[in-house]
């Protein structure tokens, strides 16, 4: 069971009561003062209430928008636009928008210019993107070597055709010519 946790409106609340009806049945002539004292309570409360809600909310909308970075992070492979967590975490598009800059800034991320919505996305480092870079640099490393060998193979081929070619017209010109029992030159 979780014990009961006075909030500063119910004390004020609590308080002022007392102290009104006790000034009120003691000393009548003073019950303006007692008044304005219960409403310097009150004020003083209701500032203290909201300054509590405003650090709720600040964690809350804190929690919200790491949290919805991390899964568009992992979603994203580490690509995220400012609007679409904007949406999603529910802040405005500029907040969102200097809260990824700042991030990238410390992180090694990257401004990327597109011609679409807010005009910018952010790339942050991901180990999926650096096994993508790592693989399309090997696939074009081998490409490249590949194109040279088929090259020189093309070369070979065409050497092998002209030589059986050559070949092939030199037996031609060897054979006996069956009309004149001759040789061909």
């Amino acid at each position: 069971m979780t014990p009961f946790k006075f909030k500063p409106v119910t004390v004020v609340v609590g308080l002022g009561a007392a102290v009104g009806i006790i000034t009120a049945v003691q000393a009548p002539a003073y019950a303006s003062g007692s008044l304005a004292f219960i409403g310097g309570l009150f004020g003083g409360a209701a500032m203290a209430s909201n300054s509590e809600r405003e650090k709720v909310q600040s964690r809350e909308r804190a929690t919200r928008v790491a949290s919805c970075f991390s899964t568009l992070y992992e979603k994203n492979n580490g690509v995220i636009d400012p609007v679409e967590l904007s949406f999603l975490s529910n802040i405005p598009v500029q907040e969102s928008h200097d809260f990824l800059s700042t991030i990238a800034d410390a992180n090694g991320g990257q401004k990327i210019s597109i011609k679409e919505g807010v005009g910018v996305v952010f790339n942050y480092p991901h180990t999926t993107n650096a096994l993508d870079t790592l693989s399309k640099n090997a696939a074009a490393w081998a490409e490249a070597q590949t194109q040279q060998l088929k090259g020189e193979l093309q070369q070979h081929k065409q050497a092998i055709q002209l030589m059986q070619a050559q070949q092939a017209a030199a037996t031609i010109q060897k054979k006996p010519d069956p009309w004149t029992n001759s040789e061909q030159l």
